[in-house]
This record gives C-alpha cells, sequence and structure tokens, in this order.
C-alpha cells in the first residue's frame, strides 16, 4: 500500500509542479505520508467508550479481592470508598458495583478484559498508568501486597505490554506513597503542630522514614543530583497533570484520584527539597 501511495504522491507532485525531481521527492514523501495516516486514523476511528475505564477498573477490583479467598467487608468498604473518592452520581456507582460483582466470579475474563481496554487506550499510556497505580493502591490499602494481588498486577503489566520490572518499580512507588501518606497523617495529628508545621510547608525535623518514602515516591534514590529529582518530579506531574489526562481520554470520574496522586508527589518534592535545602 505504502508503494501505491508513493507513486500517485509522485504523479500529483509532477503533474503540479512540472518538474522530474519532484517527482522522486513524491516517491520519497509518500510512503511518509502513509505511515503518518496509519498512525492517526485508528485513533480518530477508536475513540474509547466513556464507561470502558471505569467499568474494567472496577471489575478487576472486585477480581484483585476474590484472588486472596473469601471477599470481606473490609474489601467491599475499600470499593465503596473508592467510589466516594470518586464522586459517582448513582448511576455510575450502580455500574461500579455491577462491575465489582461481575469481577468476583470464578469464570471472570481477565485477560479478555484487559485486552479490550489495551485496544481502546493503547495509544495513551498516561491514562494506562493511571489505572495500573489505581488497581496497586487498592491492593496496598490493608498495607501489604498479597502474592495473588501482586500475581494479577503483573498480568495487568503483560497485557499493557508493560515490562516487569517498570511494573515492580510502580508497586515500590505506590507502597512508599502510601506509607508516606500513613506518616503525615501521624505527624499531622501528634508532631507537626507542636513543630510549627502549617499548610504543606516542612521542617527539617520531618522523621527520615518520611524522607527516605518521599525519595521513592518520586522514584529516585536518596544520593540522587537535584537535577535527576528536579526531572523525575516533572515527569511525574506531566502524567498526572488533570487537564493532559483529560484529553489522553480519562474519564472525568477518574480525575480526583490523579488529583490526589498529584498532590503526593508535590508534597514530596516539597519535603526533599526542604531536606536537600534547593529550590
Amino acid at each position: 500500500m505504502s508503494f501505491i501511495w508513493a507513486i500517485v504522491t509522485a504523479m500529483i507532485f509532477s503533474y503540479l509542479f512540472k518538474s522530474g525531481w519532484l517527482f522522486l521527492l513524491g516517491l520519497f514523501v509518500g510512503p511518509m505520508l502513509y505511515r503518518a495516516f496509519n498512525q492517526v486514523a485508528p485513533v480518530r476511528q477508536n475513540q474509547p467508550s466513556p464507561t470502558l475505564f471505569l467499568t474494567i477498573a472496577f471489575e478487576v477490583l472486585g477480581h484483585l479481592s476474590k484472588a486472596k479467598g473469601q471477599v470481606t467487608q473490609y474489601d467491599i468498604n475499600i470499593a465503596q470508598h473508592f467510589m466516594d473518592d470518586l464522586q459517582l452520581d448513582p448511576e455510575k456507582r450502580k455500574l461500579a458495583q455491577d462491575s465489582f460483582n461481575r469481577g468476583k466470579s470464578l469464570d471472570y475474563p481477565l485477560q479478555d478484559r484487559l485486552n479490550e481496554l489495551y485496544e481502546q487506550y493503547r495509544s495513551r499510556r498516561k491514562v494506562l498508568n493511571i489505572f495500573c497505580e489505581t488497581l496497586i493502591k487498592a491492593a496496598i490499602s490493608d498495607g501489604s501486597l498479597h502474592e495473588k494481588e501482586e500475581q494479577i498486577l503483573y498480568i495487568v503489566a503483560q497485557a499493557f505490554r508493560i515490562p516487569r520490572l517498570q511494573m515492580s518499580t510502580y508497586i515500590q512507588m505506590m507502597m512508599a506513597s502510601y506509607q508516606f501518606q500513613q506518616g503525615q497523617q501521624y505527624q499531622n495529628n501528634n508532631q507537626y503542630r507542636q513543630q510549627g508545621y502549617h499548610k504543606g510547608s516542612y521542617q527539617n525535623k520531618s522523621p527520615q522514614n518520611d524522607i527516605n518514602n518521599a525519595y521513592k515516591v518520586l522514584g529516585v534514590e536518596s544520593s540522587a543530583d537535584n537535577a535527576t529529582i528536579k526531572r523525575a518530579y516533572r515527569k511525574l506531574m506531566n502524567e498526572h497533570h488533570p487537564d493532559k489526562l483529560v484529553s489522553k481520554g480519562l474519564p472525568k470520574e477518574m480525575l480526583e484520584a490523579a488529583k490526589k496522586r498529584a498532590q503526593e508527589i508535590q508534597i514530596a518534592y516539597d519535603l526533599i527539597k526542604a531536606h536537600k535545602g534547593f529550590k
């Protein structure tokens, strides 16, 4: 097909500009136009379903809960809390509940559903990353990651063409985010009021655990230089920018989760800046 594009483009160039050299140029440009068209056309023709992301997200959350054995009331509470965070209207909440229950079934077609989501969002990598973060956050909501849950997360990674090492890094970052969040809540309630902690500003008196977790939230080593830390911060904030995610097809209901993740990244970065003393 690219050969046909080359010939047609060459003939058009030659006819319009009456030049043999432009005929040769057309032979070169034609295949480039063909490749560009094939990259753009599928995206335009394959717009994601408005509810597909939300539906499969709650299906897989239900599947994660069932993977550990019996679904407990705690698992159900986690799913309901997530629905509250997303501020779902009654219709979307019913959709989420039905999806969660469907995911608990023994014959749930996990691989098929993940493949379906990947086909819809394959050109929207940031959205798929948000999906992974959402699953990891739910899986570690009790402070640990069950072996069966971890297996499912790596199945998701494989379906989304995410390297295993990269998914492992995501898991470490989200676990650090969970521990960092828990540490901040404890500090807010018990210590920072006495140490002059006000409206998100940090003192160098922050516990070492918080600082260590802050580095992990950004996915960098504590020995990283300032430039590396800044690059990691900018990359993560870019990946979680609400406007960019909406343009990539993330459902508006999921924006709140992305915003909260961005807030965690910002707080971790502010803590590291205060600790290392750079702006």
